[in-house]
């Protein structure tokens, strides 16, 4: 009887720590690699929106003016997608990273591309010290951010015995002009 008690409490113990953890947004992750895809996947969205702006820019400043307003409401849905997400196994931490992250991107969206389109479409003779201030802000907390990110992913994959993959397309954005 004691040896029937002790394996039901340990495939009971079993069962809750690889239970499937439903948060508010209504998504289901079972493991720690569909929660952290799920954030990847929606980080890899936010770039491809970055990298859309940039071509779009490079033709009309108008049409990516226009982009930007869609692409900050789109990464308003994905904050608060993100933080419907319950921790995985009760640690919040990658995905407040991961807030961070996208609500940084937001912000990109709103404030420093409208101000490189609203300075490139003025012209002023000052137009490139402009955007040298831009980019330079916009560089720099964008590092604070990634790197904050980075090291929390890493942390959660460590956690949870995860080998991560390099993103290819973060270094596309880097290598930007």
């Amino acid at each position: 009887m004691k040896k029937l008690v002790l394996v039901l409490f340990v495939v009971v113990g079993f069962m809750a720590c690889n239970s499937p953890e439903k948060g508010a947004n209504g998504v289901t992750y079972k493991t720690p690699v569909e929660y952290n895809d799920y954030i990847i996947g929606k980080q890899t969205i936010l770039l491809e929106r970055i990298m859309k702006f940039a071509d779009a820019a490079k033709v009309n400043l108008d049409s990516a003016d226009k982009l930007l307003d869609k692409y900050s409401a789109e990464a308003a849905i994905m904050i608060k997608d993100i933080k419907g997400m319950p921790g995985f196994r009760k640690d919040t931490t990658f995905r407040e990273a991961a807030v961070n992250s996208f609500t940084f991107y937001k912000k990109a969206f709103d404030d420093y591309y409208k101000k490189i389109i609203q300075i490139r479409k003025e012209g002023a003779a000052d137009a490139d010290d402009q955007l040298d201030k831009v980019l330079e802000k916009l560089t720099a907390e964008e590092k604070r951010v990634d790197y904050a990110f980075r090291i929390n992913q890493q942390s959660f994959a460590a956690k949870n015995k995860m080998k991560l993959m390099e993103n290819s397309m973060q270094k596309d954005i880097d290598n930007m002009e």
